[in-house]
């Protein structure tokens, strides 16, 4: 695995994991009593969803994948890199970035096989709206990995994207009834702050994505990817 592509994931990841559906319904999770089982039940339904659907979609189209883009010439290959930066730029100029006022899907029940299957549906929700995951997938079958090497990617993508999930885990076992005290408030910054970081977060990914073609225009050379 490349440094651009452990650095594009990593970034790519971080944006994805931005997801305010994913954060309310794990605050209203953290509301019942004893609620780390049923936390930890539902991150790992999201995460088997968002895995498990990363191989179904890599395994098919690798070849596919693979065998399009070796057709290509780079400046086709960096027309397509400038497009798609300037997309994503567009989208995060045009992002509004207002507070979440959705609210949680809540489990009939709360035990953790339940809220593992509520992970799965929040998750099975969020696909259809996925593209930065869609665009990770792209960069490792582009890359050419082994099976191995493109399932370890996969993990390391899904690693980088739980990490706010269970950052407030540890935070819960951490602090206990004091974090739940300020629960509210933290949910309303959470709620208020997450739609901006998407916003310049895609402003950030989408400059670079541009930038770095640009450069292969204009002097030959990519900035980050060469």
């Amino acid at each position: 695995m490349t440094a651009a592509l452990f650095v594009s994931l990593i970034g790519i990841a971080l944006l994805d994991s931005l997801n305010p559906s994913l954060f309310i319904a794990q605050f209203f999770l953290l509301t019942t009593p004893r609620p780390v089982p049923r936390l930890l039940s539902y991150i790992a339904g999201v995460l088997v969803v968002n895995f498990t659907g990363g191989v179904l979609i890599l395994s098919g189209a690798r070849t596919l994948v693979t065998d399009f883009f070796n057709g290509l010439s780079l400046e086709i290959l960096f027309g397509l890199e400038l497009t798609l930066g300037l997309a994503v730029l567009v989208f995060g100029l045009w992002y509004r970035a207002q507070a979440d006022t959705a609210e949680a899907k809540k489990p009939r029940s709360l035990r953790p096989l339940h809220t593992f299957f509520l992970g799965m549906v929040v998750m099975v929700n969020e696909l259809t709206t996925a593209l930065p995951y869609f665009v990770a997938i792209e960069r490792i079958a582009q890359a050419e990995l082994n099976s191995g090497w493109s399932f370890a990617a996969l993990a390391l993508y899904n690693l980088i994207f739980s990490l706010p999930l269970v950052g407030f885990v540890l935070l819960f076992v951490v602090y206990g009834q004091q974090f739940s005290k300020h629960l509210d408030r933290i949910g309303q910054v959470v709620r208020s702050w997450t739609p901006r970081l998407i916003k310049y977060l895609s402003i950030g990914l989408g400059g670079a994505l541009a930038l770095d073609a640009a450069s292969y225009f204009l002097i030959g050379l990519p900035l980050f990817t060469g």
